[in-house]
């Protein structure tokens, strides 16, 4: 029987051979095999390779991975635009968590003028898709006020909502709300 490590390296060889045959989702794979270091020495310069082949190719995944390079100046130099264009490609296949970047981005006014409307539209369009972190922070907007009127009724939904997807610090403020 093999190891993990012999393992994660049988598997990151496999998809190396899937990805130079052109297949997008193995590249990604590959990309974050190299980012994390698993079954591979890390190499964040490879792992770019791959994502931005894949992300050129129209997968989310690898857009959204590049996105994150970006925005964090991991491996290439930090470039909110180049993040910017990378989350919104992933955006657009209803990525929740590039719509979550997105919403926060404008929120920070990282690489784009500060919009509260904007901020607003993204964590709401991110939310509905399914990000925890985007629940938790619509909520937050409801509860406090920031970038629409406060609705309790509407904060106590999205704590929930957030809650059920493992958001701990959720509960705590549910429990806060609903006394």
């Amino acid at each position: 029987m093999k190891d993990n490590s012999e393992q994660a390296g049988l598997k990151f060889v496999d998809l190396v051979i899937s990805a130079e045959a052109g297949n997008l989702s193995a590249m990604t794979q590959a990309g974050l095999m190299l980012a994390k270091g698993e079954g591979v020495a890390a190499d964040i310069s490879r792992a770019e390779k791959y994502y931005r082949k894949a992300a050129e190719g129209g997968f989310a995944i690898a857009q959204y991975n590049l996105g994150c390079l970006y925005l964090n100046g991991t491996g290439v130099a930090r470039d909110y635009e180049m993040a910017m264009h990378w989350f919104l490609r992933a955006a657009e296949q209803n990525d929740c968590d590039a719509q979550f970047n997105i919403a926060y981005m404008y929120d920070r006014g990282w690489g784009v003028d500060a919009s509260e409307e904007n901020a607003f539209k993204w964590y709401s369009l991110a939310a509905e898709n399914g990000s925890p972190r985007a629940q938790f922070d619509l909520a937050c907007c409801y509860q406090h006020g920031k970038f629409v009127a406060a609705n309790r009724e509407r904060a106590i939904f999205w704590f929930r909502r957030a809650e059920a997807s493992g958001v701990a610090r959720a509960a705590t403020l549910l429990a806060q709300l609903e006394t």
